[in-house]
């Protein structure tokens, strides 16, 4: 009776539990050989590094978020920046179809901000890292088109209530970037800002733009006048002395932080008013993340911002 019943048993054995465990061994067998998804990377030259490195896309669009946007800021802000980063560098790299960074040719991209995108390291984030990899975990692979095109996505800190048209602070008129009202962001430390230096300073400041001007120091008041303002307040004409120049050559000539500004002269001091931080194009950051304190999702931020454009996924564009 006992050699049936260990019979039995074997036969079950056979029949049932040697396959499970072949089939067992067989998918984790598979598992374990799976390669896994190759991840979308870039070359970034680090200015600071003086190097080339190759870093993994969305890693790098986090120390963007982080370099460029306040961690504090309010989350669909901070989402509005990773969309408006994301797509600003895939614009640019040459795996794209880009032209990759113009100051560094082997570069897709720099960490120079005045260049392309401020950078820093997402490992030293210390708290802030939690709310700013949720910002761009949160819409990976999204992206920002205009008629199924990848945009240039410009942004600057404070637009001073109105943003500008691309036109008028640039050569180029773009569909996307137009002029829109931006008002909430009265909590912006760069809203309004002055600047004060002597009239001496102002004249060799302007002899250094164009060393034929003719400018008269005894009657400066009567040698500086505002010709043409944009529909967003910065200055498109100027007339200083017998020449004229941009209100964006002022502002870079004397570091000012942006070319909404009126001019009040003095004996011996000029005071420029400055309204807004930035070129005023495309999205203003402290007007996200007002709109973003009133209630506002990242998406309505874009598309506000950003006249006419979808958000889409990136593979809908490969």
């Amino acid at each position: 009776m006992k050699r049936y019943t260990l019979s039995a048993i074997f036969l079950i054995f056979l029949l049932f539990a040697l396959p499970v465990a072949v089939i067992s061994c067989f998918r984790e067998s598979t598992e374990e050989k799976k390669v896994p998804e190759s991840k979308l990377h870039l070359k970034v030259y680090d200015c600071q590094k003086d190097k080339l490195i190759t870093m993994e896309f969305e890693e790098y669009i986090k120390g963007v978020v982080a370099a460029e946007m306040p961690a504090s800021f309010h989350i669909e802000a901070l989402k509005a920046q990773a969309l408006a980063a994301r797509t600003y560098t895939l614009l640019r790299m040459k795996s794209f179809g880009g032209k990759g960074c113009s100051e560094h040719p082997e570069a897709d991209i720099c960490t120079d901000s005045t260049h392309c995108q401020a950078y820093v390291d997402p490992n030293t984030l210390g708290k802030n890292y939690k709310k700013i990899n949720e910002a761009v975990t949160s819409t990976e692979g999204e992206v920002i088109v205009y008629e199924d095109r990848l945009i240039d996505a410009v942004f600057h800190s404070t637009s001073g209530g109105i943003t500008e048209n691309s036109e008028d602070v640039w050569i180029n008129k773009v569909p996307y970037l137009r002029s829109v009202l931006s008002q909430y962001e009265d909590h912006s430390p760069k809203l309004i800002s002055t600047k004060q230096i002597s009239v001496d300073d102002f004249v060799s400041g302007m002899k250094s733009l164009d060393n034929t001007i003719k400018l008269d120091k005894k009657n400066i008041e009567t040698q500086i006048q505002i010709m043409e303002r944009s529909s967003g307040g910065r200055i498109l004409k100027i007339r200083v002395g017998d020449r004229y120049f941009t209100g964006r050559d002022i502002r870079e000539q004397f570091g000012l932080n942006s070319s909404n500004f009126t001019v009040d002269i003095d004996k011996n001091h000029i005071t420029f008013a400055v309204v807004g931080y930035g070129h005023g194009i495309g999205m203003s950051q402290y007007g996200a993340d007002g709109m973003a304190k009133h209630g506002a999702t990242y998406q309505e931020i874009i598309k506000h911002y950003y006249t006419g454009v979808e958000i889409v996924p990136l593979e809908s564009l490969q």
